[in-house]
């Protein structure tokens, strides 16, 4: 399995929480009672943050010009297009930057080369085509369209691409720099900026990870929204860090890192990281080398439950809020005798913590995947 491909997978990990453990020594403790309240209360508002951003005024507007034929095309067929907007577009939403599209691409196969293409243009309703002006400006490229699908004669929207570039990798056209903003002219009032995204990218064009980002830098601005994030990959070592803000406020981040002892092992020797909502925030620290070792030698211990303990001891896991020490995560046997995970409180009592976890993991899902769901007719 591939590096990225294992360090999204404990990013998902660390949203559903289905292999943590446990302690921190912080005296300063929240009570069971509020611990809970906070954590049932995140599935809420995530949810809530999904509804604003899938109806959000640049979402609304990239999806009309989308709908619309390509500037660039030499003609009006609606399959025949370059992947520079499609890039854009797909590098707005967080869900692409943790699932690779496996549809073939029905895009025109050729190179854009941004520099022919610098200029002006302005959608015609009247004729239903494109007005060029190649050349003016020469540095950019700017197209001016209408946000709103459903009144095309009033074009609106300005969409100003700075720099673009891209490499052919196996077929597939990649960024490798993206400089974007889109701008919507609101009546009585300055142009308000809905879009702004800026990456840079470097790609493996060979070998193993052939395909997959060996860096990748990203900020994105999607009103009321904006989010950052980047990722590192060698040959021993790896992390990602993503945040998401709203209003200037963060309300969800997640890094993970993680280190193989040698280049081509396929497990690390240690993975760490963190996964916030809002002021509740999950932590995580395993000592994959010392975890393997107790797992091979689960024959040796007596029972079960000290089987746990021992792993426990391996993996450090724990829920703060605000920066207050919250609960324990723990491994543990539930009332049958099975295995289970445990949010362990301040008080020393415990409780399953699989259905908090497996609600908040299928909002966590829903708030990325229904983006993509959100652009099927693109």
């Amino acid at each position: 399995m591939k590096n990225l491909k294992k360090l999204l997978a404990m990013m998902l990990m660390l949203a559903s929480v289905f292999f943590f453990a446990c302690s921190d020594d912080d005296d300063d403790k929240l009570s069971k009672e509020e611990t809970k309240t906070e954590i049932t209360q995140l599935s809420t508002d995530l949810a809530d943050k999904l509804g604003e951003m899938t109806e959000s005024d640049g979402m609304v507007a990239m999806e009309a010009l989308m709908t619309m034929p390509d500037p660039f095309a030499s003609t009006s067929k609606s399959n025949e297009r370059y992947v520079v907007l499609n890039n854009i577009q797909k590098y707005l939403l967080p869900y692409n930057y943790v699932k690779k599209s496996t549809e073939k691409s029905v895009f025109e196969a050729d190179h854009f080369d941004f520099d022919r293409w610098v200029g002006t243009y302005e959608w015609n309703n009247t004729v239903g085509a494109w007005d060029p002006d190649y050349g003016n400006p020469s540095d950019k490229i700017i197209i001016i369209f209408p946000a709103d699908s459903t009144n095309m004669d009033n074009n609106n929207a300005k969409i100003t691409i700075h720099n673009y570039d891209e490499v052919e990798i196996d077929y597939e056209y990649l960024p490798t720099d993206i400089d974007a903003d889109l701008y919507i002219s609101v009546s009585g009032s300055d142009d308000i900026k809905v879009v702004d995204i800026d990456l840079t990218a470097v790609w493996f064009t060979s070998g193993e990870y052939i395909g997959e980002p060996t860096s990748l830098n990203v900020s994105v601005y999607l009103i009321p929204f904006e989010f950052t994030g980047d990722f590192s990959h060698t040959s021993t070592a790896a992390s990602i860090n993503f945040a998401i803000n709203y209003d200037g406020a963060q309300f969800f981040s997640t890094g993970v890192g993680a280190t193989w002892a040698n280049a081509g092992d396929s497990l690390p020797n240690n993975i760490n990281g963190y996964i916030q909502f809002f002021e509740v925030k999950f932590q995580v620290n395993i000592d994959v080398d010392d975890l393997i070792i107790v797992i091979s030698d689960m024959d040796n211990y007596e029972s079960e439950v000290e089987f746990l303990n021992a792993i426990n001891a391996e993996i450090d896991a724990y829920v703060t809020v605000s920066g207050t020490w919250a609960a324990d995560i723990e491994l543990g046997m539930d009332a049958e005798d099975e295995i289970d995970i445990l949010f362990v409180y301040a008080d020393g009592t415990s409780e399953s913590a699989i259905p908090y976890f497996e609600e908040l993991g299928e909002d966590l899902e829903e708030f990325f995947g229904s983006l993509e769901d959100y652009y099927d007719n693109w």
